[in-house]
C-alpha cells in the first residue's frame, strides 16, 4: 500500500468512517494517501446541521491524513445518478488518479442517496477510463486497479451480484471506534458505533480474528503473483 492512492465516496459525512473507516487506517498506516470524496453535509439528517457535520468529516479526515473533498451536488436526499453528477465522479477519478475506488454497496433497502452513490461511482470509474468521454476531455483517462463497495447501515441484500472479501481489521478496532465518535451528532443519538463494531466481530468469528471487514468486489479480483497466495485463507464457517 506504501505510496497507493485510495480514493473513498461517501453520500454522507459519516459513511465512509463508518463503513470502511477500519480498512481506511489501515492502509495509511501502511503509507496509502487517502482522499475523501462527501457527496453532501448531510444537511437533511434529524440530528445535526450542515455546519457541525462538515466539522466533523473534517475532524474524522484529520484523524486518517485524508484530504476531504465535497463535491458540488444537488445535496442530502437529492442526490441522483443522473449524467452530470456521474461525469462529476469521473473527472475526480481522472483529477485524483487513484489506485483503489471504494463506494457504498447499491442493495435497493438503504437510504437511497447511498444506492445512488453507489451508482454513481461505479459508472464514473468506467467513464473516467473511457479515451474520448464527452465532457471530459481536459482530463487524461485514468483506469483503477480495483473498485470495491463497503456496507454502511444494512446488510439487506448486499451481497447481491457481488464477490465478497473479508479482510482483517482486528488491529484497528480500538483507533476505528474513535474514528467513528468523530461523528458526535450522530453516535450520541444512535448507537452506529456498536453497530459497526458488532457487524465485524460477527465477522471475524467466521474468519477466526477479532474482527473482520466485508467488502464486495462486482467481480473476481486478479492476485499478482502465487507469492500473494501466501496471505490469503478461508472463512471458519
Amino acid at each position: 500500500m506504501n505510496g497507493k492512492r485510495i480514493l473513498a465516496f461517501g453520500a454522507h459525512p459519516d459513511d465512509i468512517e463508518f463503513g470502511c473507516g477500519a480498512l481506511l487506517l489501515d492502509v495509511a498506516e501502511r503509507g496509502a494517501h487517502l482522499d475523501l470524496a462527501v457527496l453532501s453535509r448531510g444537511e437533511a439528517g434529524t440530528h445535526g446541521d450542515r455546519s457541525k457535520r462538515e466539522d466533523e468529516a473534517r475532524q474524522a479526515a484529520e484523524m486518517l491524513g485524508a484530504e476531504i473533498h465535497f463535491p458540488s451536488t444537488a445535496g442530502d436526499t437529492r442526490i441522483r445518478a443522473d449524467l452530470d453528477t456521474t461525469l462529476l465522479a469521473a473527472k475526480m477519478i481522472r483529477r485524483l488518479r487513484p489506485n483503489l475506488i471504494l463506494a457504498p454497496t447499491g442493495h435497493l433497502n438503504q437510504h437511497p442517496d447511498h444506492r445512488e452513490t453507489s451508482r454513481i461511482v461505479r459508472d464514473g470509474h468506467r467513464l473516467a477510463r473511457y479515451g474520448k468521454t464527452p465532457g471530459l476531455e481536459d482530463l487524461d483517462p485514468h483506469a483503477v486497479e480495483a473498485l470495491l463497495f463497503y456496507d454502511i447501515s444494512s446488510e439487506a441484500l448486499g451481497t447481491d451480484g457481488l464477490t465478497p472479501i473479508l479482510v482483517d481489521v482486528s488491529p484497528q478496532v480500538e483507533k476505528w471506534k474513535t474514528l467513528m465518535q468523530c461523528h458526535s451528532s450522530q453516535t450520541s443519538n444512535l448507537d452506529y458505533t456498536d453497530l459497526q463494531l458488532s457487524r465485524a466481530r460477527t465477522l471475524g468469528i467466521q474468519m477466526g480474528v477479532g474482527s473482520a471487514l466485508r467488502l464486495y468486489s462486482e467481480g473476481p479480483l486478479i492476485v499478482a503473483s502465487s507469492a500473494d497466495l501466501s496471505s490469503l485463507r478461508s472463512p471458519r464457517l
